[in-house]
């Protein structure tokens, strides 16, 4: 009996460089996939009958808009309000993508690598332990990041002077939750639907441990991942792996992360066969690359 094959739900969060959208509905398009977008409610003019009609095999849902604040909770409500949106259906694999994200590799190479993966889950962590840097995202408390202050270093500032004076009162969140394994990776993920299950029936308990927290879209499913059944399901951890264990090509050695130009187009090509996806690519900026990646895994 032939095996089935395996479905897909691509989870898109975009604000920006819709070109690159619409090429990836069109580049994932099939019978095996469809897709769950979630746009920033800042964005006017949404055609989202224009999106819909790209794909000719697979569905495209538009989830409810929230307004995104960089580093602010609303991330985390995007992922679950698409994680409820799919699993409402039900799929195999659940991918969480940018809109600036582009295939490294072919339509058919992404739908079959996760065959036989023996219900493994692609997240990657930054470290084997979070880092006290890192813990302090989740042990104060960050409650302007809703602001979306677009200064950058006017935003730190604030950040830091809200930390000291945490500090000086002893303000610790995590000892609301002895025993919890904080963790922190990518935001970018392909999971399992018994993990994408788990995480979206626990919105509550996500929303208390992480609200008002600092870039918590970085840290809520690795935590929540690490302190579940699902904990033995990652690969194991990689070092400098440019995000390997999500199958993501994405290079912060060169950037915040790095966004690829033409001149990378080889490196892209020749990424190494655990890579899917990269990220991240201005389509305003540098078009070419972008066309010449989507056309060179279309062939």
């Amino acid at each position: 009996m032939q095996e089935r094959p395996l479905r897909h739900a691509y989870m898109i969060i975009a604000h920006n460089n819709f070109p690159i959208l619409e090429k990836l509905l069109a580049f994932l398009d099939s019978e095996n996939a469809d897709f769950f977008i979630h746009v920033d409610a800042r964005v006017n003019d949404l055609d989202t009958e224009r999106f819909r009609s790209i794909p000719q095999k697979s569905s495209v849902t538009f989830v409810d808009r929230v307004t995104v604040s960089w580093g602010h909770y609303s991330l985390v409500e995007c992922e679950l309000r698409l994680l409820r949106a799919a699993t409402a259906v039900g799929y195999d694999y659940y991918h969480l993508l940018s809109g600036v994200d582009v295939p490294v590799k072919s339509r058919e190479y992404i739908e079959n690598y996760f065959r036989g993966r023996g219900g493994a889950n692609y997240i990657n962590l930054e470290r084997q332990v979070i880092s006290r840097r890192n813990m302090a995202r989740v042990k104060y408390y960050y409650p302007l990041q809703k602001w979306n202050i677009r200064n950058a270093t006017l935003r730190r500032v604030i950040r830091e002077a809200t930390i000291a004076a945490q500090r000086i009162v002893g303000v610790d969140r995590t000892k609301k939750y002895p025993g919890f394994v904080f963790q922190k990776g990518t935001q970018w993920f392909s999971i399992t639907d018994a993990l994408a299950r788990y995480v979206a029936e626990r919105e509550e308990e996500i929303y208390d441990k992480f609200h008002d927290t600092y870039c918590p879209d970085e840290v809520f499913l690795p935590s929540m991942v690490m302190n579940s059944p699902y904990r033995d399901t990652l690969l194991p951890f990689v070092e400098n792996g440019k995000h390997k264990n999500c199958c993501r090509y994405i290079d912060w050695s060169r950037g915040s992360p790095y966004t690829f130009t033409d001149a990378d187009y080889d490196e892209l090509i020749g990424a190494g066969p655990d890579y899917l996806f990269a990220r991240k690519f201005d389509y305003g900026a540098n078009p070419r690359v972008v066309d010449r990646l989507f056309e060179h895994f279309s062939t």
